[in-house]
């Protein structure tokens, strides 16, 4: 494989900024979570293929009203289906796709639906929201092969690679960047950026049982990552899954578009994202660092009544914007690279099916 274009730029700086906590209702977020949340997480970790809390999040989150205005629409990708959300004074000059979070076992269309909503209004953009099978259903590679297949509907929508903007949180962050890295990989074109909310960038738990915020994390504990761990490799082996995977953090990170992390100031992810942030730096990969104070895992979940989440919302529309071309084109999309996208969706899907 040629080195990507974007491997020849010199080493940048990471722009860090740091965002203090100003509300009350940060604080009282925070509280309920590592008093209810957290608990629960931990519960899981004993039982890690439990998914009944899936289901009970899934009814709860198709009662919540979205904002007037907001269009849904069910789109079928093949594999499975997603969602097209449209805010009010959405414009069709980009698109987002959005992989949600859940550590790839829980969540969904229903769960993210209002996240996804707040996204579309502060980007003023329509996005896709992926309803990508989970474990065990597939391994991390059938999901994205998924993903891969809603960056392709978006390309035979009309839109320009370099129009689409990929956003994920949490264990969405790390699809993200798997999906990027299969487009680098396969020479075919890239979108305008990656956005991470709190992302999962590492399965591997080192850096998180040496992290200063082990024990202040308002989420997740040691035990709850190790679970994952150890179910991820559970379902790799239930399939068969050959060869070893690389996750985000230890890639090669040359030739990614500009990448926006947000993550809360105690999270155990923390120490992944800074270790992170500097290797796409050194890999010439614009990079922006936002860390804030005394916020939640995916804190922006609640922009509709939490100040600092608001705020963060509108930094990834400016990020998003910022990184879509000035000047609309026809983008570096073609019939060619149609059919490779589609290739290296079918073949990160079958990676994940059983020998």
């Amino acid at each position: 494989m040629t080195s990507p274009a974007r491997s020849e730029r010199a080493r940048v700086t990471v722009l860090r900024k740091k965002f203090p906590r100003t509300s009350r209702r940060s604080a009282a977020l925070a509280g309920g979570m590592r008093s209810v949340a957290k608990p629960a997480l931990n519960a899981w970790s004993y039982a890690p293929g439990l998914s009944r809390l899936s289901r009970v999040m899934d009814r709860t989150a198709d009662r919540l009203a979205l904002p007037n205005g907001t269009t849904v629409d069910t789109v079928q990708l093949g594999p499975c289906d997603a969602e097209w959300v449209r805010a009010p004074r959405a414009r069709d000059d980009g698109a987002v796709l959005y992989l949600h979070g859940g550590a790839f076992i829980v969540c969904s269309l229903a769960s993210h639906r209002r996240l996804v909503a707040a996204t579309s209004r502060t980007c003023r953009v329509p996005v896709l929201n992926v309803n990508f099978r989970m474990l065990p259903e597939v391994t991390i590679e059938g999901m994205v092969g998924d993903c891969l297949a809603g960056y392709q509907w978006l390309l035979d929508q009309g839109y320009a690679a370099d129009r689409i903007s990929i956003v994920g949180d949490s264990a969405g962050g790390y699809l993200a960047f798997a999906v990027a890295l299969a487009l680098r990989d396969e020479q075919l074109p890239m979108p305008a950026s990656i956005t991470g909310m709190s992302p999962l960038l590492d399965l591997d738990v080192k850096r998180k049982e040496a992290s200063p915020h082990r024990e202040k994390c308002d989420l997740f504990t040691v035990r709850a990552c190790r679970a994952l761990q150890q179910l991820v490799s559970h379902v790799d082996d239930a399939h068969e899954a050959e060869g070893d995977r690389i996750c985000p953090i230890d890639a090669d990170l040359r030739g990614l578009p500009p990448v926006l992390i947000q993550m809360g100031s105690r999270e155990i992810l923390r120490p992944d994202a800074e270790v992170m942030a500097d290797r796409l730096a050194a890999a010439g990969v614009p990079t922006q660092l936002q860390i804030w104070t005394g916020q939640v895992h995916v804190f922006q979940a609640a922009a509709s009544w939490v100040p600092e989440a608001a705020a963060a919302m509108r930094e990834v529309g400016r990020f998003v914007r910022g990184n879509l071309p000035a000047v609309h084109s026809a983008g570096n999309y073609s019939n060619g690279s149609t059919r490779t996208v589609r290739d290296a969706a079918a073949r990160a899907a079958s990676s994940s099916s059983a020998g």
